[in-house]
């Protein structure tokens, strides 16, 4: 599988991602909340992804780091993540990350909010 992640795979815009804060289901473990949204069926089918990151993780070097670690948990995860949907990854601030904790923590709670929405999207396997 090749693991493209370009600008097309990022939520960038104000109004999806407060979108996403306001309607968006929500799961959580002890390194994670994941805030997940389904697409409109005539969009793309490709999931996004943001990363919100505050201030509690320290300096912008830090913060920028985190923000690397969840992206590349996405990029290299797309294929076990389900399809159509929004995700907004926040991860807790006294958690020490690393990208595997992160990648474990993306799909179980994924998982859990697919099967919390009662949506019939399965996970992709393009292997």
């Amino acid at each position: 599988m090749r693991y493209l992640a370009g600008k097309k795979l990022r939520l960038k815009n104000t109004r999806d991602i407060s979108r996403m804060f306001r309607t968006g289901l929500r799961a959580r473990d002890a390194r994670l909340t994941l805030i997940a949204s389904p697409r409109d069926a005539g969009e793309d089918i490709r999931s996004r992804m943001a990363a919100a990151v505050s201030g509690k993780h320290g300096n912008a070097v830090a913060r920028n780091r985190v923000k690397r670690l969840c992206r590349e948990a996405f990029r290299t995860n797309r294929d076990r993540l389900p399809e159509g949907w929004d995700f907004v990854m926040l991860p807790r601030p006294d958690a020490n990350h690393t990208m595997k904790q992160l990648a474990d923590s993306l799909r179980a709670l994924s998982a859990k909010i697919v099967k919390k929405s009662g949506n019939a999207m399965e996970t992709r396997n393009d292997s």
